[in-house]
């Protein structure tokens, strides 16, 4: 890797030279955006809501940068130290910066465009009308204004919507910065936490949306179907083998990993986020093969369990033909406006316990199979792989728009056998819809 020189970060004095910055939006229609950003200020009506994106830190060229989620949601931009400031109807934007239109209410602040830095990281979107006209932001103003704008609209309107820290270590996140910025800058500022609103909003998908993620479950489909080939040449290929495949099928049909896959043969089966995926597969075991190909911003996560050398055992054949019928079960007895993402749960540990089948713990004593599923079998997807982190999604009934996961599982430890089957799900006023290919109703065409 070429090493960055000291002044590539150095001001240009025009930008005479740069390239045509990247389109923003992802492909989706401005209005998209824009309506999005109605709803936000229709909840918080009388408030100056502010959000800022993810900036690069150092070495962050190790890996991708990716844009936080819900900037993005609202935007559409990826831009680098972005930020995005919307204020309330009736309020005059001249009370920030001189010069500005009074009605003006959405605004982009945007990183100034830098010749020597673009050398570097290629071009970037910059403050400026060509930036509206892409974006449909009524104004795209330099991020050196940003503080100066928010203080003079800040004396006039102390009210404040953004995003509140949250959880461990909160106080070390961006959210934290801004908040102990604001205070500082409006010590009498009264502060809204938008996240539930925010939730509120992106569980529910658009068309265009739906579309993108159909796509995207589309291209995990065919990872699958490529991962399923490497495990059925048998004994002695190494689990690194199948995620080659399933990373080849990703980026051959311009997706992404929206995640670290994860393959694991055998009792490694049995480890719910194993990711080393660097060990050799044995004949007749069973692999857990959950993947999720990234679409733009749009993530799939699907889980498929096949066999090495494509013959189940016995045992192993019995454990997946159970999880198959719970996956069934759980889908075909949904209930608009009475199931949540919590009673998908239930539902399935309630099919498991109700099973013949037995299995070990680890002192030895013998325990019905709803025992052996240590997790959740469903979660909201979207922007993100578990997407909109608001407990109110949990225990809120599904409406039609919500897309999410149903993935029940067994894993034996005892017995080195791990089964979970997963699919992406659409709610609507029929039922749920299957984003990607449904599974089969019988276990012999699951191996």
């Amino acid at each position: 890797m070429i090493p960055v020189t000291a002044n590539a970060g150095s001001p240009h004095a025009d930008e005479k030279g740069l390239l045509p910055p990247p389109h923003p939006l992802d492909g989706f229609t401005q209005q998209e955006f824009i309506m999005r950003r109605a709803g936000l200020r229709q909840r918080f009506p009388a408030d100056v809501i502010i959000l800022q994106g993810n900036v690069e830190s150092p070495g962050s060229n190790v890996l991708p940068y990716r844009q936080n989620s819900t900037f993005f949601y609202y935007t559409g931009v990826d831009t680098p130290g972005a930020s995005m400031v919307l204020l309330p109807g009736g309020f005059s934007a001249a009370t920030g910066l001189r010069g500005l239109q009074p009605d003006l209410q959405e605004f982009l602040f945007l990183p100034d465009r830098n010749a020597v830095t673009e050398t570097w990281t290629g071009p970037k979107l910059g403050p400026g009308s060509l930036t509206e006209e892409l974006t449909g932001f009524q104004k795209c103003l330099s991020s050196n204004s940003l503080w100066s704008a928010v203080t003079g609209w800040l004396k006039q309107c102390p009210r404040v919507a953004l995003l509140a820290p949250f959880g461990a270590g909160s106080n070390v996140t961006p959210e934290f910065q801004l908040l102990s910025r604001l205070r500082d800058i409006a010590p009498v500022a009264s502060f809204q936490d938008i996240s539930a609103a925010v939730a509120n909003q992106r569980i529910i998908k658009s068309p265009a949306e739906v579309e993108r993620m159909e796509r995207a479950a589309s291209i995990t489909m065919a990872a699958q179907h490529a991962a399923r080939a490497v495990i059925h040449k048998g004994d002695g290929r190494n689990e690194c083998e199948v995620e080659a495949a399933v990373m080849q099928a990703f980026y051959s049909r311009g997706a992404a990993a929206a995640f670290a896959p994860i393959i694991g043969s055998g009792e490694r089966a049995t480890v719910l986020h194993y990711d080393q995926n660097n060990q050799s597969m044995v004949q007749g075991n069973s692999v857990v093969v959950d993947i999720g190909a990234l679409l733009g911003h749009y993530c799939g996560d699907i889980t498929r369990t096949y066999a090495v050398g494509g013959q189940w055992s016995t045992r192993h054949r019995e454990i997946a033909a159970l999880v198959l019928a719970a996956h069934h079960h759980v889908v075909n007895s949904f209930k608009l406006g009475e199931d949540t993402v919590e009673t998908f749960a239930e539902k399935c540990k309630s099919f498991y316990r109700e099973s013949p089948l037995r299995s070990k713990k680890s002192d030895g004593t013998e325990a019905t199979m709803d025992n052996f599923l240590p997790h959740g079998i469903s979660h909201h997807l979207g922007l993100d792989v578990h997407d909109v982190h608001s407990s109110v999604n949990w225990t809120q009934p599904l409406t039609p728009g919500c897309v999410v996961t149903i993935e029940p599982g067994l894993y034996l430890p005892m017995e080195g056998i791990g089964v979970r089957l997963e699919n992406d799900y659409l709610i609507t006023e029929q039922g749920m819809r299957c984003l990607a290919e449904p599974l089969p109703q019988s276990v012999d065409e699951l191996p």
